[in-house]
């Protein structure tokens, strides 16, 4: 995706801006905001990709700007309460929040019933860029993306792929596209269930997130690739589709975000911390990896910019998929 190509090429001049962008009276306005304890609302429970990101993240923020940086876990209707209760808190800073790209757009066209927005919130820093992968099933009959196709174009549904939520929904539409092939998905609570089904044969495939690459190469689990336009040197050597001449691209990022409506100093001071942080050697970005993400820290123009794009190609797919 052209958008997020931009992104990953900006990420050494966001670094070396760190003493540049947003340093206008940044010391004095630390002193006064934050002046006391931050909520961070995390729109997961405890213990998954999302929460570890927003604890990486708040844990360096104390460190900075000298408050707590509160997590508050609310995973309920799969995080939609906790999207919208993001929404409808005060602007005064004092209420911030942790989610994807990918989950504001599925609550705001993909979700029924749901009063989201993704007009309703004022987006302050992507985290990190990352993707879906696709793995077989231990012990699978396939040995390369080419003879999954070649089966699945010959054999409609009969391949099973397994989703973490109805959120992948998407990545197999693009793979599906992208591939010409026709498979049968099997919905999960979660990608922990996608993977121990993959372990023990009960689903052909499965889609991923890419945090899942270590514990797939540790299984001995073929993966046939990543959604991205150029490879993720932090997860290794896995090859994106386009590379392998089927180009689908679905990009994710997890983002410090907050009501729509908070100052912009307010948001200066969160971005200064952020990008001391993601500075080489620093401890946000160390954190990070440490996850098995990719750092990378995009605001301002540049993240407005992705976001612009992204939610467009999102809201047509789901325009699409109705």
């Amino acid at each position: 995706m052209r958008g997020m190509k931009r992104l990953m090429c900006a990420v050494t001049v966001l670094a070396g801006a760190c003493g540049m962008l947003f340093s206008q009276g940044g010391t004095e306005r630390q002193g006064t905001y934050p002046d006391k304890e931050v909520n961070v609302i995390v729109i997961a429970n405890a213990g998954g990709g999302t929460d570890a990101m927003a604890r990486a993240v708040t844990t360096v923020l104390e460190q900075k700007l000298g408050k707590p940086f509160v997590v508050v876990n609310n995973g309920t209707a799969g995080g939609l309460v906790a999207t919208e209760d993001i929404a409808a808190a005060s602007t005064d800073g004092y209420t911030l929040g942790v989610f994807s790209n990918t989950d504001v757009a599925n609550f705001a066209w993909g979700q029924k019933n749901s009063n989201v927005s993704v007009d309703n919130y004022t987006y302050i820093a992507a985290l990190n860029t990352t993707s879906d992968i696709v793995v077989l099933k231990k012990g699978s009959q396939f040995k390369s993306l080419g003879e999954v196709i070649s089966y699945a174009k010959a054999n409609p549904g009969k391949l099973t792929m397994g989703l973490p939520s109805p959120t992948q929904k998407m990545s197999l539409a693009l793979y599906e596209k992208a591939t010409g092939s026709d498979v049968t998905d099997v919905v999960y609570g979660g990608g922990n269930k996608v993977f121990a089904d993959l372990l023990g044969g009960h689903v052909e495939m499965g889609i991923l997130g890419a945090k899942f690459v270590k514990q797939a190469k540790e299984q001995g689990l073929t993966i046939l690739g990543i959604m991205l336009d150029e490879r993720l040197d932090a997860i290794g050597d896995i090859p994106t589709f386009k590379e392998q001449g089927y180009p689908m691209s679905n990009p994710a990022c997890r983002m410090l975000v907050g009501p729509k409506g908070i100052s912009q100093d307010k948001v200066d001071v969160l971005v200064a911390a952020l990008k001391t942080g993601y500075a080489t050697g620093g401890e946000m970005k160390k954190n990070i990896e440490a996850l098995g993400e990719a750092p990378l820290l995009v605001v301002g123009t540049d993240l407005a910019e992705f976001l612009k794009q992204d939610f467009a190609m999102r809201q047509d797919y789901y325009k699409d998929a109705r």
